[in-house]
C-alpha cells in the first residue's frame, strides 16, 4: 500500500511532471553512503540532483524520455506519460493487432504518420522501455518484439541511446538464457505489414490525446484519495513526517522493505518463458552478493539497509543477539548496491554475474558469521 507520502507525490506529480519521484524508494536518500547515481548519469539535461539524502527532479528541464525510470534499480522513478499500465495496455492490444509482433515506436517517428497507429505503441523515446515490458510480452505470446527509432543521430533525445542498446542487451541476454528464441531488434523503419498510406480515420483520437486524458482522471484520483486520507483519517500533513520516521529501523532490525512492482513482472515472466538454458546471466536486474569472512565482522549494517530484504539474518535469531548467519537471494536483489555502500570492511562484494540456479533457488545461499571479528557492540546486540 502506497504511503501518504507517495500519494501526495504523485498527485503533485500528474499536475506538472512527466516522472514522479518518490523519495523513500531513493537509496541514496535512504543512506547517504549510497553511491548510486544512475538515474543522474542517464539524463542527459541535468534535470535530476542528489543531495545530503534528497533526490529532486526539475519539471521544467526534464524531456519525458523516461531513460532515468528505466535506469532506477529501486523504482524510485516512476513514467506518468505513459505510465507502466498505460503502455502494457497499448502495446499487449498493439501485438494482438499485430499477429503477436510486438511494436514500440518512439514520438519522433510516429508523428511521421507512416504506420497504422493500432498496430503499436508509442513512447517519448525509447529509453523509457526496460526489460520488464520486453519479457512480459514474449510470456505472453509475443513472438517477435521491435523497437522503432526515428533516426536517432539527430534527435534531442540521442544521448539516450546508450539506455536503449542497455535494454535491448540485457533484454536479449535474459531471453537467450531462458532459451527463448525470441530476439528484441531495433529498426529505423516500421515494418512492412504495419505501414499505412494515411491514418486519417483510424482513431477517433490519438494514442497521445488518450494518455492525456488518462492522466487527468489519475490526477483527480489521487489527490482525493491524498486529501481524504490525510484529513480525515490521519488528521495531518505528510510533510510534517521525517525521513527520520518514515525510513526507521523496524522490530526485525532493518529499515522498511520495498516492492518492486518491476522487477517481479520480469522474474515472473523469466519463469513463465521457460526453465534456463544458461548457467549464468549479465544483468542488471539481479545480483549475486560474496562476502569476504575474513574482513566481515557481522555488524549487520548491509541486513539494516538491504532495500529489498535479499540480505537477511536467519528467522531462528534473535535481533537483540549477536548476527550469525546471513541469507541472500539472488531473486530478491535488485543490484542497488546499498549493501557494498555501507559495508564501513569492505566485506561484500557485488556483481551482475549470476548464476541463473541461485535466481531460481528456494533455497538462499548461506554465510556464516560465527567465526567473524566482532566489535564490542554491533547494530543487533553485544557480544
Amino acid at each position: 500500500m502506497p504511503t501518504i507520502d507517495e500519494i501526495v507525490q504523485v498527485a503533485e506529480a500528474l499536475e506538472k511532471s512527466p516522472i514522479v519521484v518518490i523519495r523513500d524508494r531513493c537509496v541514496a536518500v535512504r543512506n547517504r553512503n549510497s553511491t548510486c547515481r544512475k538515474c543522474v548519469h542517464a539524463c542527459q539535461v541535468g534535470a535530476i540532483d542528489i543531495a545530503a539524502n534528497e533526490i529532486s527532479l526539475n519539471a521544467s528541464l526534464c524531456m519525458a524520455c523516461g531513460a532515468c525510470a528505466s535506469v532506477c534499480p529501486t523504482e524510485a522513478l516512476a513514467p506518468l506519460k505513459p505510465t507502466d499500465a498505460e503502455l502494457a495496455k497499448a502495446v499487449a492490444e498493439a501485438a494482438s493487432a499485430f499477429e503477436g509482433h510486438a511494436l514500440f515506436a518512439c514520438a519522433r517517428i510516429a508523428s511521421k504518420k507512416l504506420a497504422d497507429p493500432r498496430l503499436y505503441a508509442e513512447v517519448p523515446c525509447l529509453a523509457r522501455l526496460d526489460e520488464s515490458v520486453v519479457l512480459s510480452l514474449v510470456a505472453h505470446g509475443a513472438d517477435e518484439v521491435t523497437f522503432v527509432d526515428g533516426g536517432c543521430e539527430t534527435c534531442k533525445y540521442r544521448a539516450c541511446v546508450v539506455q536503449i542498446e542497455d535494454t535491448l542487451r540485457y533484454s536479449n541476454e535474459l531471453l537467450a538464457a531462458h532459451g527463448s528464441e525470441v530476439c528484441v531488434h531495433r529498426s529505423s523503419s516500421f515494418p512492412e505489414g504495419a505501414l499505412v498510406e494515411s491514418i486519417e480515420g483510424l482513431y477517433g483520437s490519438t494514442r497521445r490525446g488518450f494518455f492525456t486524458e488518462a492522466a487527468g482522471a489519475a490526477k483527480e484520483t489521487a489527490i482525493t484519495a491524498a486529501r481524504t486520507t490525510i484529513e480525515q483519517e490521519l488528521g495531518y500533513k505528510a510533510e510534517e513526517v521525517s525521513i527520520g520516521k518514515r525510513l526507521r529501523v523496524t522490530a526485525d532490525g532493518s529499515m522498511p522493505r520495498l516492492s518492486m512492482p518491476r522487477h517481479d513482472v520480469t522474474i515472473n515472466s523469466m519463469d513463465a518463458i521457460g526453465w534456463p538454458v544458461e548457467d549464468a546471466v549479465d544483468t542488471r536486474r539481479f545480483g549475486s552478493v560474496t562476502i569476504d569472512l575474513d574482513k566481515c565482522n557481522a555488524c549487520g549494517m548491509c541486513v539494516v539497509f538491504c532495500t529489498t530484504g535479499a540480505l537477511r539474518r536467519d528467522d531462528a535469531e534473535n535481533v537483540s543477539d549477536p548476527l550469525m548467519r546471513l541469507e541472500f537471494s539472488a531473486s530478491e536483489c535488485v543490484q542497488c548496491g546499498l549493501c557494498r555502500d555501507v559495508c564501513w570492511k569492505g566485506a561484500l562484494k557485488l556483481s551482475a554475474q549470476v548464476s541463473t540456479e541461485q535466481i531460481f533457488d528456494f533455497e538462499p545461499v548461506v554465510f556464516d558469521l560465527e567465526n567473524a571479528s566482532r566489535p564490542n557492540r554491533n547494530l543487533f546486540g553485544r557480544r
